[in-house]
């Protein structure tokens, strides 16, 4: 398994380094946001109403490459799990993204640029617990022995950049799912999100 996940990473910074040799302009920046997460089977798209609002911010970095291709890769620190009546499942990762995006050029009114982007990610568990609330006594249990401290997956994505100053601000909307499973136990539920995120690009 560890050698698995270091051919992952591996494969992820040479994908990183061969496209950057061929890029144009490089651009890095900021971004942070919100995670509406659940846990549940990954075709299971119905019983989804378990939500963790959690929270998350990185950093970005851009490669222009050439007709439209750019390729983004990002650290960030992210909150997962999910969320019922009588617990609160708190799922923390360190997470690197790589995503290619294509740009779908300006609004005809606005200087406003919408891009597509797509691409897998590997994350670190840094925290898992489980959370009762206050009627069951408010105490919590530590999860990351029975946790995977591993997780594969991957991520749809739309965005938005509007010029400001010498950068851009940025708008992104993406669907993370993860691949692998969060549980030692029990290979069926994953992590999956959606995520809201404002940056600024420099």
């Amino acid at each position: 398994m560890k050698t698995m996940k270091m051919r992952t990473i591996s494969l992820l910074v040479a994908l990183m380094l061969t496209v950057g040799a061929m890029a144009q302009e490089f651009h890095y920046g900021v971004n942070a946001g919100t995670n509406l997460a659940v846990q549940s089977e990954l075709t299971d798209y119905y019983n989804n109403d378990q939500i963790r609002a959690g929270l998350h911010a990185g950093l970005t970095g851009r490669l222009e490459w050439q007709n439209g291709f750019e390729l983004q890769t990002e650290l960030n620190y992210e909150q997962k799990g999910s969320k019922s009546d009588t617990y609160t499942a708190k799922y923390d990762y360190i997470s690197l993204p790589v995503l290619a995006k294509y740009s779908l050029g300006k609004s005809d009114h606005t200087a406003l640029r919408f891009n597509i982007n797509a691409g897998p990610f590997v994350s670190y568990l840094v925290n898992s617990e489980i959370e009762m609330n206050d009627e069951i006594g408010g105490n919590s249990i530590d999860m990351k022995d029975r946790s995977k401290d591993f997780e594969m997956g991957g991520i749809l994505g739309f965005g938005m950049a509007y010029p400001l100053s010498s950068g851009n601000l940025t708008f992104d909307v993406r669907l993370g799912l993860g691949f692998t499973a969060y549980d030692d136990a029990d290979n069926n539920p994953k992590n999956k999100y959606v995520g809201f995120s404002i940056g600024y690009e420099f």
